[in-house]
């Protein structure tokens, strides 16, 4: 058989898809132990990602007729719309899991089920003898304006993601979310590198140039199985200690004795001064469930990281004042701070408040 361009990237589509079914199944049957009791904590966003690497199926008819309009429609509409939405549909339904923010899901949702109507009837059209939609000004209306809209979509993913990221750097903040700041960046980057080269894929309409693209997108679906394979959350589930093992509303005499253990770990014995803090230290530390102490710092002194920074913000100035030859700089370490940006962030953030 000739090595035609279509060829090519009928090939390439073949991989892609071995590929993708590959990489679906290991990241749905496999989970590292002693993870896989704790798999919704651990892996947040595991059936999102499973389901996005199985969807390549779609790509088969391709795989089976690459010379043909509707099937070639049907691959270049994959990879631009239906590819981007994969993209923000993995960042969501994993850092929107571990920030607990559920305002995603409906919006993911509403935004998704036009471009997989439009890919079932791709899909289907690739099947059906004859050319019905593809080389058609319908065709590249489909594919540019659902492109367009989902990237406005992946952009504003990745522009929130980036926000907790630089919120939670554990260099510059106390982190109660236990969010993973390194993976954030690292998905971050791959993805806008795959949304170049999904746009290119589209707008050069090349066999050949889509063929590649899948080989490089292809790779990074096996480099981002190996990043997800060890979970990159340091902390642990909440599990009930002993103490909290009834259910139900705190009482105010056990909010009183939580509130006591709080104020004497981590202000009579300095623990806001450790830049690390977290808020399962303070937990560990206390003896209290870490859910139970969260409700009782944000309903007292409004979230563990504002207490604890204005805790730090506190002992700056007391540090100047009894060491009027220290700099700054070094008032700042020895409150715990971490550096100096986070410092005046925090400072800037508090006069806003007030």
């Amino acid at each position: 058989m000739e090595l035609t361009p279509s060829f090519f990237c009928s090939l390439a589509a073949a991989v892609y898809v071995t590929t993708c079914l590959v990489v679906a199944a290991v990241r749905w049957f496999h989970i590292c132990r002693p993870y896989d009791n704790h798999w919704q904590y651990y892996y947040p966003g595991r059936p999102y990602l499973t389901g996005a690497w199985l969807s390549a199926l779609t790509l088969v008819p391709y795989v089976l007729w690459p010379g043909d309009a509707d099937a070639w429609f049907l691959a270049r509409f994959y990879f631009l719309p239906v590819t981007l939405y994969h993209f923000t549909l993995i960042l969501f339904s994993y850092f929107g899991s571990v920030m607990q923010w559920k305002k995603w899901l409906w919006p993911e949702v509403l935004s998704g089920v036009p471009v997989a109507l439009v890919l079932l009837v791709a899909v289907v059209l690739a099947v059906v003898p004859g050319e019905q939609l593809g080389g058609t000004v319908l065709a590249d209306y489909l594919l540019y304006v659902s492109g367009i809209l989902i990237t406005a979509l992946c952009f504003a993913s990745i522009a929130i993601i980036y926000v907790w990221a630089n919120r939670f750097d554990p260099d510059d903040f106390s982190n109660p979310a236990d969010f993973p700041v390194t993976r954030a960046r690292k998905w971050l980057a791959m993805i806008i590198l795959n949304l170049g080269l999904c746009w290119a894929g589209a707008l050069l309409s090349s066999p050949a140039v889509l063929a590649v693209l899948m080989l490089v997108i292809a790779v990074f679906c096996v480099i981002t199985l190996l990043t997800a394979l060890h979970p990159n959350r340091n902390g642990v589930p909440e599990e009930p200690t002993v103490a909290d093992s009834v259910k139900g509303p705190l009482s105010d005499k056990r909010r009183e004795e939580i509130l006591s253990a709080v104020i004497q770990v981590v202000e009579t014995q300095g623990a806001f001064r450790y830049s690390h803090l977290t808020l399962q230290d303070v937990a560990d530390r206390c003896g209290y469930n870490r859910t139970y102490i969260s409700n009782v710092i944000k309903s007292r002194f409004g979230g563990f990281v504002d207490y604890v920074n204005r805790l730090r913000l506190a002992d700056v100035d007391d540090y100047l004042s009894k060491h009027p030859d220290a700099t700054i700089a070094e008032a700042i370490e020895e409150a715990g701070f971490g550096s100096k940006p986070a410092y005046y962030a925090f400072k800037a953030k508090l006069q806003e408040k007030k």
